[in-house]
């Protein structure tokens, strides 16, 4: 085992890829949101209330969450390499597989499911398809799908860099340790709140550049650059149980109650790029000069801190060790991340003719994705020549 490797942080990236997997599947049956293959059909009032909850929880601190921990470990990163090396590496681990991702994994999916709204028309050969899906919206919309994230990790990473170079400091992080007190977390969830809704005055949710949703990268910018403070500032030095506690039960409880306000008050609503606003009221969530936009814009920040401290201590606590299956499964997360929508594609399209409730369909579709993935990443991806040096 590697020495003074922080296990938890490894076993909750695990957890949060394996949240990934059940949100993209959630919006497979739900409806809401746009993914590469969507089964529509009527939502009960269960289905209805499960799904615009779960979606818009985990959507409120899982991929904050993962830009908190790269942002945590991207200074000692850079401080191991030259700046070239740094950069190269950072390519190759998360430019290349964008890349791959756009160039082959998309349209492969698209020519398979020809379903997609975002398809239209139809081609003699595959050469013709491809080029007019080099041409087309669904390349630019869909076209990096969840690789997003490594092609924003990599920005952020290139921008850490020339700050660096700009602002050289030592290796070391500060010997001071930062408390992560009640006072420094509220502030930090008041500037990601008060961030966010100034950008969404411009780039509302639903904005999509590359796959990327403008709306929310207030929390990921500012998580980014947290997790830097983080390392540099020994924080967790002092996250304790009783910290971490008391955060997860407040993200828990605050975040289901001021989801069910907001769920009262604003009505029944969608976040995906064809439906942007509450459908009852016609009082916009997603973005200008509306208490709802405001009030979504804290629910969501306080969310994403509140949930980012409570896991980390709970898996700091409880789940910080390694064995040989915390391994193959750390082992192969990023395959997972990278190739998990082929994959819950395809389970989710034999599962068609299955007559269940959308939410039952979800829960059996995640019971056989979720290890279906892990297996394929660990036991073939991770063994194919030239694929294995970018995962």
């Amino acid at each position: 085992m590697e020495k003074n490797r922080l296990y938890y942080i490894d076993n909750l990236r695990v957890a949060t890829i394996m949240l990934v997997i059940l949100i993209h599947l959630a919006v497979t049956y739900s409806g809401s949101g746009i993914w590469f293959y969507n089964e529509v059909r009527p939502l009960g009032f269960f289905s209805h209330i499960f799904f615009s909850f779960f979606q818009a929880f985990v959507q409120g601190f899982s991929m904050g969450m993962l830009f908190f921990v790269a942002g945590y470990f991207t200074p000692v990163a850079y401080d191991r390499k030259s700046t070239n090396r740094f950069i190269s590496d950072r390519f190759r681990r998360l430019g290349l597989p964008a890349l791959f991702f756009l160039l082959v994994v998309t349209p492969l999916m698209i020519a398979v499911v020809r379903s997609n709204l975002l398809w239209k028309g139809s081609t003699s050969s595959f050469p013709e398809f491809y080029w007019q899906y080099i041409k087309s919206a669904g390349m630019q919309l869909l076209g990096v799908g969840p690789m997003w994230f490594a092609l924003a990790l990599f920005i952020f990473c290139v921008i850490y860099t020339l700050w660096r170079l700009i602002l050289p400091r030592t290796a070391a992080p500060d010997s001071r340790q930062g408390i992560l007190t009640t006072r420094r977390l509220l502030l930090l969830i008041v500037i990601i709140a008060v961030v966010a809704f100034l950008l969404r005055l411009f780039f509302p949710i639903g904005s999509v550049f590359w796959g990327m949703q403008l709306g929310f990268f207030s929390q990921y910018i500012i998580m980014f650059i947290a997790g830097i403070f983080a390392y540099r500032t020994n924080c967790f030095e002092s996250m304790t149980s009783a910290i971490g506690r008391k955060w997860l039960a407040a993200g828990l409880i605050f975040g289901f109650i001021g989801w069910l306000i907001l769920k009262y008050f604003a009505g029944p609503y969608d976040f995906s790029t064809l439906t942007m606003k509450s459908v009852n009221t016609g009082k916009r969530i997603i973005g200008g000069f509306s208490w709802p936009a405001a009030y979504y814009a804290i629910w969501e920040s306080f969310v994403a801190v509140a949930m980012t401290m409570g896991l980390l201590g709970l898996f700091r606590e409880k789940l910080n060790f390694s064995n040989s299956l915390t391994q193959k499964l750390s082992a192969g997360a990023f395959a997972v991340y990278m190739f998990h929508p082929p994959i819950i594609v395809a389970v989710t399209m034999l599962m068609t003719t299955l007559d269940m409730l959308p939410v039952f369909k979800w829960a059996l579709a995640g019971l056989i994705s979720i290890p279906v993935c892990f297996l394929i990443a660990y036991y073939i991806l991770l063994r194919i020549p030239l694929l294995n040096k970018i995962l």
